[in-house]
């Protein structure tokens, strides 16, 4: 309780960093973040997850991942799908695909189009919710985009 304000003053300090395109260096509290407090309570692992796939830094997040291994939210099920692409590795990005569905199946239609994103993000979540749905999209898109034959992919998966 006591070190609250510090954290949050520091992860306001890594998204300020990172809008202002100093990446690497909002990377960087984002690790230093988890390593003073492990079990996330924060959810800073969210936000770092995609700013490892922007970045290119693909080994950071499968670490990440597997330091997480419980964690069934729409950000790692779906980032799992995109880094098993970037990987080559179609057969796992199916079956991980199908993981991502059923836990958050909302995100499907935000990356068809089916609905669009809202104009503010939800300040709560709930798993497997359209608001949840609404964080990872807004979050991922620009790492999705990035990898444009992971893009394609997608929509064949999500449009068949």
């Amino acid at each position: 309780m006591k070190t609250r304000p510090y954290m949050r003053a520091r992860q306001g300090l890594a998204d300020c960093l990172w809008a202002l395109g100093r990446k690497e260096e909002s990377i960087a509290h984002g690790e230093a973040l988890l390593e003073l407090n492990p079990d996330d309570n924060q959810g800073i692992r969210y936000g770092l997850l995609n700013r490892y796939l922007v970045v290119g830094d693909d080994a950071a997040a499968e670490r990440l991942l597997r330091r997480y291994t419980h964690d069934s939210s729409a950000a790692f099920l779906w980032s799992r799908v995109l880094l098993d692409l970037r990987r080559g590795d179609q057969v796992a990005a199916k079956k991980n695909l199908q993981a991502a569905m059923q836990g958050n199946r909302h995100v499907a239609d935000l990356f068809t189009g089916q609905r669009k994103p809202p104009a503010c993000l939800p300040k709560q979540v709930s798993p497997g919710d359209r608001h949840e749905a609404a964080l990872y999209f807004a979050g991922s898109a620009e790492a999705w985009l990035a990898s444009s034959d992971a893009m394609e992919w997608l929509m064949e998966q999500l449009t068949e």
